[in-house]
């Protein structure tokens, strides 16, 4: 045993020999109900933090506002789910059960059918082909041609990045799913994060081309 963790307990245990040592506490995110309660508390609070969030900044203007507003909640989670799969893995304990994994289900439900489209997008040609804004700022009356297609094409990449993006987050967070229910359940949370950041940035030439 390590003189570090000798010296951090009791004299009288000092002198126990190594078998005779009373077992270290499992740590807090393997421990059955206290990382049932801590996962519930982070991903339902996460989740409404979301939508509220979402709500609040969809009409934001300041981008970096409306991108800490609906990251950091993803953050939060992620990171917890990260220290429980390690404090899993680190301590043996017992995996979670399979049925775990609905949260992910749910997260790419959530990812696949939620609309990141704004409406008064739906149907244009731009949204059938995305690597074309040119026809998108072609129905645009009044507008200065390469500012709009600079301003659509910018968009677009920016939504895709996003919508890409929270689909690989989620593969991840289905490869921590076994060591940590944290990581199954918080890919809803991420999935909302990302679906409404995709949302965000078309939304952004709806608001600016006063289409709503």
């Amino acid at each position: 045993m390590s003189w570090s963790r000798l010296r951090r307990q009791p004299p009288g245990l000092r002198r126990l020999p190594k078998e005779d040592q009373p077992p270290r506490p499992a740590p807090w995110l393997t421990q059955p109900f206290e990382a049932g309660l801590t996962g519930w508390i982070v991903v339902c609070g996460a989740v409404i933090v979301e939508l509220a969030g979402g709500a609040a900044v969809a009409n934001q203007a300041s981008t970096l506002v409306a991108l800490l507003v609906l990251i950091i909640p993803a953050v939060v989670v992620s990171g917890f789910a990260v220290l429980q799969w390690w404090q899993v893995r680190s301590s043996r304990a017992e995996p979670a059960s399979w049925w775990h994994l609905a949260g992910i289900a749910a997260a790419l439900l959530t990812w696949i059918l939620w609309p990141t489209v704004p409406g008064a997008l739906t149907g244009t040609t731009a949204i059938s082909r995305p690597s074309s804004p040119e026809a998108f700022c072609y129905v645009l009356p009044g507008t200065e041609a390469s500012d709009c297609v600079r301003r659509t094409a910018q968009a677009f990449d920016n939504h895709n990045l996003a919508w890409w993006s929270t689909g690989a987050l989620i593969l991840i967070a289905a490869l921590l799913a076994r060591r940590s229910r944290i990581a199954a359940w918080g890919a809803i949370p991420i999935a909302l994060a990302g679906c409404q950041i995709a949302t965000y940035f078309l939304n952004q030439i709806v608001l600016y081309y006063h289409l709503a």
